[in-house]
């Protein structure tokens, strides 16, 4: 008897795709395209097992329902009117329904039987959640075209420093200029013609911190890698572009080690590029979400540094898409000065540098992770499975490292499909040197 085909997207959940194995209430469905909506549009697929990305295919009695119901059903509960597209693929003798929105230009969407702003849904990740009042003051801005970096700070101008200003633009510095580049705006207060914008006191304010809140870095080093015991910490303040050379040069000499004599003095070696490490710190000070009251914290560990800052991934932009040239501004004035003052050289290749650079040195590769509202990237300071390892070699080194793994854990590393990972978990098994804990996706392997 010849064996059904099985078909798998290469695809995973993500903020712009949803699997369902089959039909859920239409109130799931319609949250989920709240959510879209509110990002950068994306697809529901119906009929794709969420763990296995296996095509399983869906009813004719669903695509029917949905061909026939659902558009009515979000027509009437999502305002404003939300536009979808509804088409079916087929794979052999199965077919899926996908559900896709589009970017949709009128946020913040919501369903109109919870109103604003508990109506208010947005994608984290690969799950769809109820924004916080943050995360709708942002939406409000976008769809008026507006962005938080260029709202003024009801400050009077004088907060800008001179020294700062002509140090930038030379004998360029006029109103004209400075409207331009969102350094300063329109003044709602009838004794000042202009005040200064977030961008503008991030980058030329003495003193960015005492304006927009938590605009500073904190730097910890602790001691070991999994407790919580400090040994120092420091946080650091100051415009934008010196907070970002003050924050690698602290970090640096904080993460040093295999200390050499040159000349009369010691000088250490960091365990992770130099471009890498720069690349992270600005990346995490150029596209933080300034809305948030929250520092950019480093913290270093003896074999990892993390870096994290305040706001999920913008737009676009996503853990699948990380490093291949996608680029959505959160804040695109800050982008634009820092661009100008040599912090950044080609916007959309900072992630991809961070990668190659650990590449080249033999680095395992960087771990992103989004959150509620935060994004961490994670570098180890091990070194990556060398050629001469055998994939079981290096599993066996990366679960000493970790302590457990999942199937995912290892596809990542050793870059491989999911079902090679498997095969070689299932071999270590065998062997006696793995043991498997749990079912389904929860499954964890232990030494």
């Amino acid at each position: 008897m010849k064996m059904k085909e099985k078909f798998f997207y290469e695809e995973r959940e993500s903020k712009a795709l949803e699997f369902k194995s089959k039909l859920p209430q239409f109130m799931t469905l319609i949250k989920t395209c709240v959510a879209f909506a509110n990002g950068s549009g994306g697809k529901i697929i119906i009929g794709v097992e969420n763990d296995s990305r296996e095509v399983i295919g869906i009813t004719d009695q669903d695509r029917e329902r949905l061909f026939e119901s659902f558009p009515n059903s979000l027509y009437d509960s999502v305002s404003p009117t939300l536009l979808l597209q509804v088409w079916g693929k087929s794979y052999n003798d199965v077919s899926v329904l996908v559900i896709e929105i589009p970017t949709s230009p009128k946020k913040p969407y919501f369903l109109k039987s919870d109103g604003m702003p508990k109506g208010v849904y947005i994608r984290v990740g690969s799950s769809t959640r109820r924004a916080t009042e943050d995360y709708i003051e942002e939406l409000v801005r976008e769809g008026k075209r507006l962005t938080y970096d260029e709202e003024i700070v009801r400050e009077p101008r004088s907060i800008l420093s001179n020294d700062l200003l002509e140090e930038f633009y030379k004998e360029r510095v006029t109103d004209r200029r400075l409207m331009a580049d969102k350094v300063i705006a329109l003044s709602p207060n009838r004794k000042e013609k202009y005040a200064p914008t977030v961008a503008g006191t991030l980058f030329f304010s003495e003193n960015p911190q005492d304006y927009v809140a938590e605009a500073t870095v904190l730097c910890t080093r602790f001691k070991g890698d999994k407790g919580r015991e400090i040994i120092q910490t420091q946080e650091l303040t100051g415009p934008l572009d010196q907070l970002a050379v003050h924050a690698y040069q602290l970090a640096s000499s904080w993460m040093e080690r295999d200390y050499r004599l040159q000349g009369v003095k010691l000088k250490g070696k960091l365990p992770v590029p130099k471009e890498a490490l720069r690349e992270a710190i600005i990346n995490a000070l150029i596209h933080r979400k300034y809305s948030i009251p929250g520092a950019v914290k480093i913290a270093i560990y003896d074999h990892r540094c993390e870096i994290f800052n305040p706001g999920a991934f913008p737009g676009v932009v996503d853990l699948d898409s990380l490093g291949d040239g996608t680029t959505y501004l959160r804040n695109p004035h800050i982008a634009k000065i820092a661009r100008h003052m040599g912090l950044v050289e080609k916007l959309g290749s900072g992630i991809r540098l961070i990668f190659d650079s650990c590449k080249r040195a033999g680095l395992m590769p960087p771990e992103y992770a989004e959150g509620g509202d935060f994004v961490k990237v994670t570098f180890s300071f091990k070194r990556a499975k060398k050629a001469k390892d055998s994939d079981e070699e290096a599993i066996l080194r990366l679960i000493e490292e970790k302590g457990s793994l999942s199937v995912k854990d290892v596809v990542e590393h050793l870059r491989v499909s999911r079902n090679t990972a498997t095969r070689r978990l299932t071999a270590l098994i065998k062997k006696g040197k793995l043991f498997r804990k749990g079912k389904g996706p929860s499954v964890r392997y232990y030494p």
